[in-house]
């Protein structure tokens, strides 16, 4: 009796491991965010779609067919009063839109154009640079 409950017990380990197994790489696939390194190390990159627009913030190359861009900038184009004049240009963070987003993106590779790290003394970074200082601050 006592040899037919281990064989029995050794029976049910084997997959009793595989699904605990299973179990413990689905929670840290759903917990850990799988992210890479940055691009090249600068603090902020410039994402650049196939449709056009770009993106500013901190690149992620994450494993799957999606990258992530937290702390999310864009360029807005904001019309002249004056129609001589061309449209002013404004950088705008992203999270304040109607729809109230994150501000933070996951985009697909495939609508990646290409990353550039952005240098520090930048037009684009110092707003960044200041902008998140100044809500930190508050």
């Amino acid at each position: 009796m006592r040899h037919t409950i281990r064989a029995t017990l050794e029976r049910l380990r084997r997959p009793g491991l595989a699904v605990g197994a299973f179990v413990l790489a689905f929670v840290l696939v759903q917990w850990w965010d799988f992210a890479l390194p940055a691009i090249g190390g600068a603090k902020f990159q410039a994402v650049f779609l196939v449709n056009g627009q770009t993106y500013f913030g901190r690149y992620y190359d994450r494993f799957g067919p999606y990258a992530k861009i937290e702390g999310v900038y864009y360029i807005q184009q904001v019309a002249s009063s004056d129609p001589d004049k061309p449209p002013d240009s404004r950088i705008v963070r992203r999270g304040g839109e109607l729809h109230g987003p994150l501000d933070r993106v996951l985009i697909p590779r495939s609508a990646i154009l290409f990353v550039e790290d952005l240098r520090p003394d930048s037009q684009v970074a110092r707003f960044m640079e200041q902008d998140q200082a100044g809500r930190a601050s508050r």
